[in-house]
Parts: C-alpha cells; structure tokens; sequence
C-alpha cells in the first residue's frame, strides 16, 4: 500500500467567471455610478462612463493583487507581509489614479485636438487618494479571507494524524510515511516536490514549507511533519525549524550556543543549543 495525503482541488468555475467575481464587479460598478450620478449631478451617460473608467482599474489592479497576495504573501512573517502591502497600496493608489485619469480623458474627454486628460482639483485628489487606499486595503484582506477559507474548507479530506504510540519516539517505518504531500498554489492544489524543499517552519496547527519557489502554508504541524520525513536528511534544529541539512550553504555561530545556518532560499535560521548538537553532530 502506497499511502498519500492527499488534498483534492475544489470544483468549480474558472476563477474570474465564478460568481463571487461577477457579483463583485457589478456592485463596484453600481456603487460608482451612483456616486458620480449623486455628487456630480451627471447625465446617464457620464455617469455609466465614469463608472466604468473608475471600476476598471479596480478589476485590473485587483487580480493583481490577489494573484501577489495568493502566490507570494500568504506564509510570510507579518513584518514581510505588512511591508509589501504598504508598498503595494502606495502603488495602487498611484496607478488607479493615473488610469482614471486616463479613462476619463478617452470617454468624457474629446477634443478637437485629440483627448483631454485633466487632473483633479485638490480636494478631489485627496478623495481619489483615501478611495484608493481604502480599496486596496479591501481587496488585500478578501483575498486573504479567501485564501484562508479555501485551504480551511479543503482541508475536510486530509486524515486525521494517527495518536503516538508506545513506541512514537522511535523512526517510523518506511510503509508508514506518506509518499506525497500536496501543496495550495493560487487556486490548486500541486504535489510538494520535495527536491525544493529548503526547510519547514511550525506554527500551532499549520507548517511553512519553505522552498526554492516559494513559501506555502499548510495545515499539517511540524510533528506531523517529522515523523513522515527521512531523519537522515531533515534534522530538527529548533523546536518551531526543520532543514534539509544537505541544502544549508554555511554556517556560522550565533552565540550562547546556537548556530545560524544559511539556506538558499529565505532568511537564515537560527539553531536552539539542543539543534546545534544535533547539527555539530553531522561535522566530520
């Protein structure tokens, strides 16, 4: 028997024609149009225009943000995360206001000599801004929501980890460890390849897997993680750290007894005493 955790793939549509999506997109359009129509006293045809150029740039610069948010964020320390999405939502604002711009200089902007692109006034620069913000601020935490309860709610058909028995401390059978470990990538879930794994960070419930393509969180803990992996390969150097001591490019002391091990990927790591025994160990 070839044992394999494994997670299916939800069903469903493909991503930007679910339902979610759609229903997002028009409610962003409706939310726009009744504004402009409100505050700008507009004809239907400004107003349907105004809407549109202000509702594209949300759709375009939120499926980038997802897809960054999905496939580069989700894992990440919270310093990391925090940094990123205060660089991304400056960027955000500056582009969805220079597309807004443009859009509106091409729908309500002709001219006899082409297309007029006007900047808003002061106070409306610093309304354009604080919608900019607060939109990004929006999509980034549904997409974090969503990534969250998309791996929560496939989790359903992963096994529950044996209880240890008398002999949990000892190396498990080979038959025992799972063969294969699946992955969330965006909206899909891949087998781990295991060529690429630098190390695994635990966390409560959940394990980072770090490797040479990414970071991906999954719902397994690290103990989980250690008793399926090969001993000889993956060493326990902190109780929150396992690494593939054969990808550690160097090392160097850390004091009181720690080491810092350098990975290809990522940060470095820092060693407990008890882990740098275990990795003084493996020195020739």
């Amino acid at each position: 028997m070839n044992p394999t955790v494994a997670i299916a793939p939800p069903p469903g549509a493909p991503l930007w024609c679910r339902p979610v999506y759609l229903v997002a997109t028009a409610l962003a359009f409706v939310a726009y149009a009744a504004v402009i129509r409100v505050a700008l006293d507009a004809d239907l045809p400004a107003t349907l225009l105004g809407a549109l150029a202000n509702t594209v740039p949300v759709i375009l610069l939120g499926i980038a943000i997802r897809h960054v948010v999905v496939h580069r964020l989700i894992g990440r320390s919270m310093l990391t995360q925090l940094v990123v999405h205060l660089g991304m939502g400056a960027i955000y604002a500056l582009l969805a206001y220079g597309m807004v711009l443009v859009l509106l200089g091409f729908f309500v902007g002709k001219s006899p000599d082409g297309y007029l692109i006007r900047p808003f006034n002061k106070g409306g620069l610093a309304w354009q801004t604080l919608e900019n913000v607060t939109t990004y601020a929006l999509i980034a935490a549904l997409a974090h929501l969503q990534a969250m309860r998309d791996t929560l709610a496939s989790l359903g058909s992963v096994p529950p980890a044996a209880p240890p028995g008398p002999s949990s401390d000892a190396d498990p059978a080979p038959e025992a460890r799972p063969s294969r470990h699946f992955v969330r990538i965006g909206d899909e879930w891949r087998p781990l390849d295991w060529d690429t794994v630098v190390c695994i960070g635990g966390a409560d419930d959940y394990a980072e897997v770090r490797t040479t393509d990414g970071t991906h969180l999954v719902r397994v803990t690290l103990a989980e993680f250690e008793r399926t992996l090969d001993p000889a390969r993956y060493v326990r150097v902190h109780r929150s750290w396992l690494v593939d001591i054969q990808r550690v490019t160097h090392i160097e002391p850390a004091g009181g007894g720690c080491l810092l091990l350098h990975l290809p990927a990522g940060p470095a790591v820092k060693t407990s005493r008890e882990g740098a025994k275990r990795v003084r160990d493996r020195v020739l």
